[in-house]
């Protein structure tokens, strides 16, 4: 009840961009991971947007894919919804959320899981039960997504609990708010380990990847983008459109993603 309540409160944040929609402004709801690439995208789109009037821009706004879901479930205003995790789009579109078309929902890339840290001993190892990465776990603290709202963290506890680490894992557990969180704890030393996205470690020059999370063990990691119901759908599919370019694509596939 009392994460319902927050929620609700913090989608009341996000009323005054539909007003400045009808300034010319675009509005993205996209998850966390997304922001170097994207940013990039838009900076793009902006240049040749036919729907954004002189002056305007596309706004865009990251957190975790269920945050960011909920709050549109709450009424929160956008055009374009890109999260980490498509059980976030079956959520909005059993509420009615998104526009029902095929063209208007669709898979734009994929990732993979890696265990951070501060330096490389296992050199990018597979992380499997007995092994010096594995042996980490529980020894050491870990940041990883709240598994609860935050895909990174959902397929991280998916992947632990079929590798049989999840139980010794949570003996010194820390659960971000998002997955670029779960990064800066590592970058920043306030822990020894994390496990986020391959893109996440890339950006991060202050990070090792310690061991890759074996794809088999977890759900496949998909970015699916909707159109959002009630915003510009003409604008919105026209950016998502565009986002499958090669010179779209290109600005994800070099900062680690990959096509689905």
């Amino acid at each position: 009840m009392r994460l319902s309540l927050a929620l609700f409160a913090i989608s009341l944040g996000y009323v005054a961009p539909a007003h400045a929609m009808t300034a010319g402004n675009g509005l993205i709801f996209a998850a966390a991971s997304l922001k170097g690439p994207l940013d990039r995208a838009v900076a793009l789109l902006e240049e040749r947007e036919p729907c954004i009037r002189p002056g305007g821009k596309i706004r865009v706004s990251y957190a975790s894919s269920g945050i960011l879901a909920r709050q549109i479930g709450f009424g929160a205003p956008a055009d374009l919804f890109i999260g980490a995790d498509p059980r976030w789009v079956d959520y909005l579109a059993r509420r009615g959320r998104i526009v029902d078309r095929p063209a208007a929902r669709r898979v734009l890339f994929t990732n993979r899981l890696v265990l951070i840290g501060h330096d490389s001993r296992n050199g990018g190892a597979s992380l499997e039960p007995g092994s010096a990465a594995a042996s980490r776990l529980g020894r050491e603290r870990l940041a990883i997504g709240d598994p609860g709202h935050v895909p990174a963290g959902r397929y991280t506890k998916a992947a632990l609990q079929s590798l049989g680490l999840w139980r010794q894992a949570q003996r010194n557990m820390i659960l971000a708010a998002n997955v670029r969180f779960a990064t800066a704890y590592v970058a920043r030393r306030e822990v020894a380990l994390g496990i986020v996205y391959e893109t996440d470690a890339v950006a991060e020059p202050r990070v090792r990847t310690i061991a890759r999370i074996p794809e088999s063990a977890h759900p496949p990691i998909r970015y699916q983008a909707a159109i959002v119901k009630g915003g510009a759908a003409g604008c919105a599919q026209h950016w998502l459109d565009a986002l499958e370019e090669p010179t779209y694509r290109k600005l994800f596939i070099d900062a680690g993603y990959r096509l689905p």
